[in-house]
């Protein structure tokens, strides 16, 4: 997936709150296939997460005056994604677990050959983390939290929170590390 332009995403939300829902075609076009992936990867169906897609644009189009200017605006949206895909699965009585595991595919055919080899060798290191180090990285890297998010979303405190995601980050660079000594 092409970089995120952040500035971008959080000028688009503010102006999603200021009324101008043209803004949310923008948000669409920045976030809209990363959403879409964290929500399939949820309810684990095409045409609920459409469904579920769109009533994200409903819930940022509603919620864009709750924005706080200077925050992560993709943290915001990948979370509403998030909690509307469990509200979906609770309306149905669905329990699911998020499978982290299905957010880390990481390569696209649109990437160069080298390109997909880089993230053909992170998927493989990420898939020998532990589970508790693949969350702490999908929360701090994937859904792109802080780490007092991250402590709030596994229940511990900001530091232990800190030296978790230090170990897993240690982990993951070694194991990429021993891959390009192989």
């Amino acid at each position: 997936m092409p970089p995120l332009d952040l500035e971008q995403l959080n000028r688009l939300i503010l102006l999603v709150a200021e009324g101008q829902s043209d803004a949310l075609d923008g948000i669409l076009r920045l976030v809209g296939r990363r959403m879409f992936a964290l929500i399939r990867g949820i309810v684990k169906n095409e045409a609920d997460a459409e469904d579920v897609l769109s009533d994200c644009f409903l819930k940022i189009a509603r919620g864009a005056h709750a924005f706080r200017a200077g925050t992560n605006g993709y943290a915001w949206c990948m979370r509403i994604a998030r909690n509307t895909s469990f509200d979906l699965l609770r309306k149905r009585k669905i329990r699911a677990e998020e499978d982290l595991d299905a957010f880390f595919h990481l390569s696209d055919e649109r990437y160069s050959p080298a390109r997909r080899l880089e993230a053909l060798a992170l998927e493989e290191a990420i898939e020998k983390l532990s589970a508790e180090e693949r969350r702490c990285i999908y929360f701090r890297y994937y859904l792109d939290l802080t780490v007092r998010e991250v402590a709030q979303e596994l229940g511990i405190s900001k530091s232990a929170a800190a030296r978790k995601l230090d170990g897993a980050e240690q982990k993951l660079l070694a194991l990429l590390a021993g891959k390009k000594g192989e």
